[in-house]
């Protein structure tokens, strides 16, 4: 008895769960590993074009505009790479490819150690594979580690992290640079030490991910969750058996010219257009415009930092916010999110940057007079502004997706992700060409035709689902009148209540 005793108390400790999944340690092990090492690539691209700016030696002769060529070449690199990624993924395998992906990072921040030309170039080229790498697999990460149940709590865990990078890294930035009207050689190298060592970290934390397909996984975690993989959000499938089946680049262009000739991803291009001048906007054009407005005194070098921290925090606010919006988006539709939360918002932030910064702000240092004195605290508001208005625009916008293109959400989001880099690309290219009254008037007619797209396309599905009820009742009603007719109970009148209460379950 003793034995049989022991052998249950022993099968029952070994089914003991743990009092944290595997599942979710994976989740909360990609957050961090995106904190960090996305987190110190963000704040060097905020801050990149007034950093080169201060570098003169014999080696390197920084101009102000040098900092958006190399974002040009980051994100046309990045474009590039979102179509070859799945296939290099599905070669080295999930977490190679995301370790591969985060120390491409790394050492892109490496480069602005000791500036150079070809460095620079090189390190943007390993940015744009490293982000297009880590960018795929994240999304076959979260779909294996999440049930229908745990999707929205892991991708809220996952983003929370995620956008907390922007406040840490530029919060950091911030405190070394407060009070400096020019960048010395030893704090530009302190702060890229600190920022490789936060890559570093990252790399690291990634590189213990644990997944599901691995033969120390679950195998029946997935298999359950086989469909969610391939349906949803990465481009990389994974089978129970064998090696990791994917599109390959001429697949991927194929199916993306083929969705982009549709009518609906045709209405969604301004959309996926705006979002790339949108990201151009906040990522460097307001960041260096503050930093290079001699108004804001011996603040103007660290408040390209702080720019950074109010960025990341109207995002966090802006996607907490629209997330537990989602039923309320799902029952009175995504537009009003939309022109409320993205359009306005951003509106907004245009006209106070276009009243309150010089415009040539963007191009060098200057002094030129303003509608309004430049005040720090406006600056500020419009990152916020910015931020929130991107969470409402990638929000509603991926949703959309998610919803049109459920059989094509694969092909759908590279096209939308292509698409973004490519225009940001565009946008970095032309930036030091153009003063910032031109680039806002750019951006709202970019964010104009983009709302525009996006409520017809919104519309049109709103109109479909409600001719669909409304033959889904004909056809109730067709249903009823049929059983009536077949089954003639002494109480019709209880019979009839009753299957109106079946087909209302149904």
């Amino acid at each position: 008895m003793d034995g049989v005793k022991d052998g249950k108390m022993a099968i029952q400790l070994d089914d003991k769960k743990p009092w944290i999944s595997k599942e979710l340690t994976n989740i909360l092990l990609l957050g961090v590993g995106f904190m960090f090492s996305m987190g110190s690539y963000s704040t060097c691209a905020m801050s990149q074009t007034v950093i080169l700016n201060s570098v003169q030696d014999e080696y390197f002769e920084g101009t102000s505009t040098i900092g958006y060529t190399v974002l040009c070449a980051v994100y046309g690199s990045t474009a590039v790479s979102f179509l070859l990624a799945p296939s290099v993924a599905a070669i080295l395998g999930p977490r190679i490819a995301m370790v591969t992906g985060a120390f491409s990072l790394l050492l892109y921040v490496l480069s602005f150690v000791r500036p150079l030309v070809p460095t620079l170039f090189l390190g943007a080229a390993f940015q744009g594979l490293g982000q297009g790498l880590i960018w795929t697999v994240y999304g076959l990460i979260l779909s294996t580690n999440s049930t229908d149940a745990t999707i929205g709590r892991n991708t809220g865990i996952f983003w929370c992290l995620f956008q907390s990078s922007l406040v840490f890294g530029n919060l950091f930035y911030f405190f070394m640079l407060r009070g400096l009207t020019t960048i010395p050689t030893n704090t530009r190298i302190m702060v890229f030490v600190v920022l490789i060592i936060s890559a570093a970290v990252g790399v690291i934390v990634l590189s213990f991910l644990r997944h599901p397909w691995t033969p120390s996984g679950s195998r029946r975690f997935l298999e359950g969750h086989r469909k969610r993989t391939m349906s949803k959000t990465s481009a990389l499938e994974a089978p129970t058996d064998g090696p990791l089946k994917h599109l390959g680049p001429l697949e991927i262009l194929g199916s993306m010219a083929k969705l982009a000739c549709t009518r609906n991803m045709v209405m969604l291009l301004p959309v996926c257009i705006y979002s790339g001048l949108d990201l151009c906007f906040y990522v460097s054009i307001l960041g260096t415009s503050i930093g290079y407005t001699e108004a804001f005194g011996d603040l103007r070098e660290a408040l390209v930092g702080l720019n950074g921290v109010f960025v990341g925090v109207g995002q966090i606010a802006g996607g907490m916010l629209f997330a537990s919006l989602g039923k309320c988006a799902q029952k009175h539709g995504r537009d009003p999110a939309l022109v409320l939360g993205g359009m306005l918002s951003h509106f907004l932030a245009y006209y106070l940057v276009y009243v309150s910064l010089p415009a040539n702000s963007p191009l060098l240092v200057t002094s030129d007079p303003t509608f309004i004195k430049p005040n720090p605290y406006i600056a500020m508001f419009c990152a916020a502004l910015l931020g929130f208005g991107d969470a409402a625009w990638i929000n509603q916008l991926c949703a959309l997706l998610g919803t049109l293109f459920l059989k094509d959400a694969i092909v759908a989001f590279a096209y939308f992700q292509f698409i973004q880099c490519m225009v940001c690309c565009a946008a970095f290219f032309y930036t030091p060409y153009l003063t910032l009254p031109y680039q806002i008037l750019i951006n709202i007619i970019g964010c104009v035709a983009g709302v525009f797209g996006f409520c017809m396309v919104e519309w049109k599905a709103a109109t479909e689902t409600q001719k669909k009820a409304r033959i889904q009742s004909i056809r109730d009603k067709a249903e009823i009148e049929a059983l009536l007719r077949i089954v003639k109970p002494k109480n019709g009148h209880q019979t009839e209540s009753i299957l109106m209460e079946r087909v209302t379950e149904k």
